[in-house]
């Protein structure tokens, strides 16, 4: 992308604002934006398409569920939730492969787009980047291995009281709301939801209205929001520490 290019600023400032950007000399992100071209995508698309398997994506805004379906039953299980600064696709630009996952676009989305080749050469020339890039890779392994040790040891409820509480945002209650936010989920239909826990719909349901009667949640006109943080820890066994680590209460 030029630096005369209309879209330039907010598209720097997005990756500035990236978790495996931060920190970076301006001057770095500078020559590493030169490399990628700006992208729309409408609300239900999918973005691997035959002709860009050969992409990484940087999102600037919207969000994208990455799944993985079953060819005979049609389940899935959604794998990834990105936001914007996230980066997709993170496996094939490790290993070189074809990916067999599903990207569905869930908003309107700005993605900042190069191939994998490009992507991949930055990485080897540039140290200070990977200083940043694999600890955010370290993420979101992590939130694989997560995810398999939820389907693995924990029932459904307790799966979407982690899933609620990974997404929670503490530091918004401060503004006077009586309920802490939800980021990037807080939109959602229980179908994705379900998808996200490894479930159906009616079971997510169910345990939505348990949460709710037990005052931990709430959600209506299809917003979802956490009235008593505690509750909905209690639920989730040990993880609001996680929680509590990246925001540390007021004093």
């Amino acid at each position: 992308m030029r630096p005369d290019a209309p879209f330039y600023p907010e598209c720097f400032r997005a990756l500035q604002e990236s978790p495996f950007c931060r920190g970076l000399n301006e001057q770095l992100l500078e020559d590493m934006l030169r490399l990628f071209i700006r992208r729309t995508w409408s609300r239900g698309s999918r973005i691997m398409e035959d002709r860009h398997q050969d992409s990484f994506h940087i999102l600037i805004r919207g969000r994208i569920e990455l799944t993985r379906m079953h060819p005979e039953t049609g389940r899935k299980i959604t794998l990834w939730f990105l936001g914007p600064g996230d980066g997709y696709d993170i496996i094939s630009l490790l290993d070189g492969s074809g990916h067999d996952i599903m990207p569905v676009v869930l908003d309107e989305v700005e993605t900042l787009t190069t191939s994998l080749k490009t992507m991949r050469q930055w990485i080897f020339m540039h140290p200070d980047f990977n200083r940043s890039f694999l600890p955010y890779v370290g993420r979101r392994m992590r939130e694989l291995e997560n995810l398999s040790t939820d389907l693995a040891l924990h029932d459904t409820i307790t799966r979407l009281a982690r899933l609620i509480l990974h997404h929670v945002d503490p530091e918004r209650r401060s503004h006077g709301g009586p309920a802490y936010p939800v980021r990037l989920i807080n939109d959602l239909s229980h179908d994705a939801l379900a998808s996200m826990v490894g479930s159906v719909r009616t079971v997510v349901n169910r345990h939505l209205q348990q949460l709710k009667k037990q005052g931990a949640v709430d959600f209506h006109r299809g917003h979802l929001a956490v009235t008593n943080l505690e509750a909905l820890a209690a639920q989730a066994g040990r993880y609001l520490h996680r929680i509590n680590s990246r925001h540390p209460p007021e004093q």
